[in-house]
């Protein structure tokens, strides 16, 4: 007898769409069919609803006002079930002093299943412990090529160095590409001529500079032999770049994220400092060609970046952190802006946000498919149930929104993970520590996995 059973709803994978049941056993999935002939401790009726993989955020940072006990709850109430966080080391902290505080932390009061990037701030003094990192299951090591006023900023040197010692301990690059030093001088000449910081943002921070800074950490990344992961994907510029570096066969994977799909450079008009993130929002045009880039497998995942900050619409543009909270609403957008907006399939929904980021990290099969012997992560998503966006029933720590007052369709309504009840009807039932630490083995996707390859709706 399994221990349960959902019954009667249409599986979404990134094959196709079919009506299926699934049977779970021992927090794994034992069977999928249609009517299947298994008896069950419990029920579950999916009539009407869909079936997703957990949703796999490969993209947070819990170490603002959402922490690795918060944010993941906020992120179960979006339908995610796996997050894979940025342990970053700042100056002055060790790589792996900081690989083993997130995990303890993360081990004790998380209600998801993690993985964790390693973080770099001053690679100089911490790339040299890469070799530990990959070998603790954490093989994915990010380093910002701007910001360097923050003083995060990496120098090429350390970039190629840092890429070098990934491609021989055979880790994965990712990098915040924008070109920092030409940045800083378009803001400082801005600030000398006092302009209004909110109306020249994007000029400050314009696409070919991003398209710039890829096309570098790409060539970059080819020399030391090491796959290359570019999150928060922004603009039209960009995606071509990626196109090219794929078209000649290179490992290089990309990301965009709801903010960026939904939101353009009008959004700063109206909400100044709360849409304040690092790459900008863009124009129309661009939002567009993300979508047709995830359309047409340029790019290949969809996460959050969910970096929730304490800021006002009031405050200083300038002086105002980046960042805003993204998680709980990722799922429901990149569903409405993309299937409801025509952009791409359900299929390829389950691809970007499911198994290419279980792929891209080494988590298949484990995670991000519904097939026997896999983890039993599930999600089952109502697209009729409509849903007015407020900051008031999100359950972020920040108190706003990017996407207030938006009434979209298609929403989560219950969630599992190894088998176990996350979210039913807006009530989440995980406790504290549910979550486990999941090493990754990251980099090793080739771009025919990646590929979407969905045939539609099998009925």
């Amino acid at each position: 007898m399994a221990e349960l059973i959902v019954r009667g709803g249409r599986i979404v994978t990134a094959r196709g769409v079919r009506a299926a049941d699934v049977a779970i056993e021992q927090g794994r999935i034992v069977a999928v069919g249609r009517d299947l002939a298994v008896n069950a401790e419990r029920t579950v009726d999916a009539t009407g609803l869909l079936v997703f993989p957990g949703i796999i955020d490969a993209h947070t940072h819990p170490v603002y006002l959402d922490d690795l006990v918060s944010l993941p709850i906020t992120a179960a109430y979006g339908g995610v079930t796996t997050v894979i966080h940025f342990a970053y080391a700042k100056p002055g902290e060790g790589l792996m002093d900081t690989i083993h505080r997130f995990r303890e932390e993360g081990e004790a009061g998380s209600v998801l299943d993690f993985a964790l990037h390693g973080g770099l701030f001053d690679p100089a003094h911490q790339s040299h412990e890469i070799p530990q990192a990959i070998e603790a299951g954490v093989t994915s090591h990010k380093m910002f090529m701007t910001y360097a006023k923050l003083g995060w900023m990496t120098d090429d040197y350390q970039l190629m160095r840092t890429m070098d010692i990934l491609g021989a301990a055979g880790g994965m690059a990712m990098v915040h590409a924008e070109n920092g030093l030409a940045t800083d001088y378009l803001q400082d000449k801005t600030n000398e001529a006092g302009a209004n910081a909110r109306d020249v943002f994007v000029q400050t921070r314009p696409a070919i500079l991003e398209a710039e800074a890829l096309h570098r950490a790409i060539a970059m990344a080819q020399v030391g032999g090491c796959p290359l992961y570019i999150p928060h994907m922004t603009a039209l510029l960009g995606v071509l770049e990626i196109a090219r570096a794929k078209a000649l066969g290179y490992r290089v994977y990309a990301e965009t994220c709801p903010q960026y799909l939904t939101l353009t450079e009008q959004a700063l008009i109206e909400q100044g400092p709360l849409v304040k993130i690092g790459p900008p929002l863009r124009s129309e045009s661009d939002r567009t060609a993300l979508w047709q880039a995830l359309a047409d497998g340029t790019i290949d995942t969809i996460a959050s970046d969910h970096a929730a900050k304490a800021k006002t619409p009031e405050d200083d543009f300038f002086a105002a952190p980046y960042g805003s909270p993204q998680v709980e609403t990722m799922l429901p957008l990149a569903f409405h802006g993309g299937v409801n907006g025509g952009w791409i399939s359900l299929s390829r929904l389950a691809q970007v946000m499911c198994e290419n980021p279980a792929r891209i990290f080494g988590l298949f099969p484990q995670k991000g498919v519904i097939q026997p012997g896999s983890d039993a992560d599930l999600v089952l998503f109502d697209p009729q149930r409509r849903t007015h966006i407020t900051y008031a029933t999100q359950h972020s720590n920040a108190s706003y929104t990017a996407y207030e007052g938006m009434d979209i369709l298609g929403s989560p309504v219950m969630s599992m993970q190894r088998g176990d009840i996350l979210l039913e009807q807006g009530t989440l039932h995980a406790s504290a520590g549910h979550g486990q630490f999941l090493p990754t083995r990251s980099g090793h996707a080739t771009l025919a996995e990646l590929r979407f390859s969905g045939n539609g709706d099998e009925g």
